[in-house]
C-alpha cells in the first residue's frame, strides 16, 4: 500500500474533470440551441455554414430588393398609364379637329387644350420619382466627350433618338456594346445632295454586338459628278461596299451576320448621325478637333440638338483623336446574393420630344391628320415601354418566390449543420450528469483508502 501518490483518487478527478467539461458543453448548446457554438466545435462545419449564412442573409435581402424593384417599376408604370390617358385624349382632340364642321376657331380651341396636355406629359416626365429618383427623363444616360484637349466632361440627361456632330469623310468606328434597337450612321458626303445612312440593325433583328468600320470616300466620276464609296466592315464576316452618285432610290441589302444593312443616298450638309434607342453602349470615333456635350442645344453655329441632348464643336473634325461616347446605363435591381445577379431594366424617357408630339398641331384639316398618325405612334411607344415593365414585374414576381424558396432550402441545409440536435444532447447531458454524479462519489471513496495504512501502523 502507498500512502505518497493516490492513484485511484487521480484517475477518479481526472473522469470528473472530463464529466464536467462533457456537461458544460450540453448545457452550451442546450442553451443556444446550436450544435457548433466556436470554430473547435466543427472547424470544417463552421465554415460551411458561415458561407450559407451569407447566402442566407443575402438571398433575404434580394428578396427585399426584388419588392423595391417591383415598387419603383409599379410607380413608372403608374405614370405612364396616365400619360396614355392623356394621349388617348389628345388622339380624339385630333380626330375630332380633323372635322372639317370645325371652324378656324374651333381648331385653336382645341389646340389650347393638346397644349396644356403636352405640360403636363412632360411635367409626368419630370417630377415622376421613386425615393427621390427620377424616373422618366431619361436620366439614366450619359453622355462624355473625351478628348485631350476637351474643355469639360459633361453628364446630359435623357437619351436621344440621334446624335448630330460635323464629321467629314473618312473612317469612322462604330462599337455596338449591347443594344436590342436600331443604330444608324448618317454621314453626308460634300458635294452630294441626299440624305445617305447606314443602318445597322432594325429593333426586330438580331444584333450583332461587335466593332464597325466605316469608310466613306469622295471621289469625282469622269463628267465632274462628286459620288462616295460607302464600305462597311464588321463581326461574323460582315463586309459590304457600295457606290452612289445622287442615287434617287435606297438600295437595301439583306441581313449579313445578324446585322441588316441598309445604304441609301448621299447629300452634304456636313452632320453625322447616329441613331440609337434603349439599352445600349456605342463609342464612335473618328480623328478630329474637340466635340463637347452639353445640356441641350440649338441647331445652327456649329451646335446640333435633338431630344434634349447637345453636340458642339469647335472646329472640322480632321485631325487629333476625339472621341464621344453614349452610354445608357438601364437600372440594375440586385436580384440575387452574389455579384452581377441583377436584372437591368431601362425605363424610357417620356416626354413630348420622346413621344415625337412635340410639334402636333391641328388647327388645320392636314396637322390634324398627322397628329393622328404621331400620336398612334406615341400610343405605341407608352404601350411597349408599359408592357415591357410588365413583363418584368411578372419576371420579378417569379424571381421573389425562387428566392423564397431557395432561402427556406439553404436555411435547412445550414440548420442540418449548425443546429443542435436537442434530443440527443439531453441524452448526453443526463449521462455526463450521471458520471458527475457517480465520479464525485468515487473520488470520496478513493480519498479514503490511503487511511487503511493507519491500520498497519497500530
Amino acid at each position: 500500500m502507498k500512502i505518497n501518490n493516490n492513484i485511484q483518487a487521480l484517475n477518479a478527478y481526472r473522469n470528473l474533470h472530463q464529466n464536467q467539461f462533457n456537461t458544460s458543453r450540453n448545457l452550451e448548446k442546450l442553451s443556444s440551441g446550436l450544435r457548433i457554438n466556436r470554430a473547435s466545435d466543427d472547424a470544417a462545419g463552421l465554415a460551411i455554414s458561415e458561407k450559407m449564412r451569407s447566402q442566407i442573409r443575402g438571398l433575404k435581402m434580394a428578396e427585399r430588393n426584388a419588392m423595391d424593384g417591383i415598387s419603383l417599376m409599379q410607380t413608372s408604370e403608374g405614370a405612364m398609364q396616365e400619360a396614355h390617358t392623356m394621349l388617348q385624349r389628345m388622339r380624339e382632340l385630333a380626330v375630332q379637329a380633323a372635322n372639317d364642321t370645325n371652324t378656324a376657331y374651333d381648331r385653336e380651341q382645341i389646340q389650347k387644350e393638346i397644349e396644356q396636355l403636352k405640360l403636363e406629359i412632360d411635367d409626368i416626365s419630370e417630377k415622376t420619382e421613386f425615393n427621390t429618383r427620377k424616373l422618366l427623363n431619361g436620366s439614366s444616360a450619359v453622355l462624355t466627350s473625351i478628348n485631350v484637349d476637351a474643355d469639360n466632361v459633361t453628364k446630359v440627361m435623357g437619351v436621344p433618338k440621334v446624335l448630330d456632330a460635323n464629321l467629314k469623310s473618312g473612317e469612322y468606328t462604330v462599337n455596338v456594346v449591347n443594344s436590342r434597337e436600331v443604330v444608324k450612321i448618317n454621314q453626308p458626303v460634300a458635294g452630294l445632295t441626299n440624305p445617305d445612312f447606314i443602318k445597322l440593325a432594325e429593333p426586330s433583328t438580331s444584333q450583332a454586338f461587335g466593332e464597325y468600320t466605316i469608310n466613306i470616300r469622295e471621289f469625282a466620276t469622269d463628267n465632274g459628278v462628286t459620288s462616295a464609296r460607302i464600305e462597311v466592315v464588321g463581326p461574323d464576316g460582315l463586309s459590304i461596299e457600295t457606290k452612289s452618285v445622287n442615287m434617287p432610290t435606297e438600295p437595301t441589302f439583306d441581313t449579313i451576320g445578324g446585322v441588316a444593312i441598309d445604304i441609301s443616298r448621299v447629300n452634304g450638309n456636313g452632320t453625322v448621325k447616329v441613331s440609337i434607342e434603349q439599352e445600349a453602349s456605342l463609342t464612335i470615333s473618328k480623328d478630329g478637333s474637340t466635340l463637347t456635350a452639353a445640356k441641350t442645344l440649338t441647331s445652327n453655329n456649329g451646335v446640333f440638338r435633338h431630344g434634349g441632348m447637345e453636340f458642339s464643336y469647335n472646329n472640322d473634325i480632321v485631325d487629333g483623336n476625339t472621341k464621344f461616347s453614349l452610354t445608357n446605363n438601364a437600372l440594375a435591381f440586385q436580384i440575387g446574393p452574389n455579384t452581377n445577379q441583377n436584372v437591368m431594366i431601362d425605363i424610357p424617357r417620356m416626354d413630348v420630344v420622346t413621344l415625337g408630339i412635340e410639334a402636333v398641331d391641328v388647327t388645320t384639316n392636314d396637322g390634324a391628320n398627322k397628329a393622328i398618325f404621331q400620336l398612334d405612334q406615341a400610343i405605341n411607344r407608352v404601350s411597349e415601354a408599359r408592357a415591357k415593365l410588365g413583363a418584368v414585374q411578372n419576371r420579378m414576381e417569379h424571381t421573389i418566390n425562387n428566392l423564397q424558396v431557395t432561402h427556406e432550402n439553404l436555411t435547412a441545409s445550414e440548420s442540418r449543420i449548425r443546429d443542435a440536435d436537442m434530443a440527443l444532447e439531453m441524452t448526453e447531458f443526463t449521462r455526463n450528469n450521471i458520471l458527475n454524479q457517480s465520479a464525485t462519489a468515487m473520488l470520496a471513496q478513493a480519498n479514503q483508502l490511503p487511511q487503511g495504512v493507519l491500520q498497519l501502523l497500530q
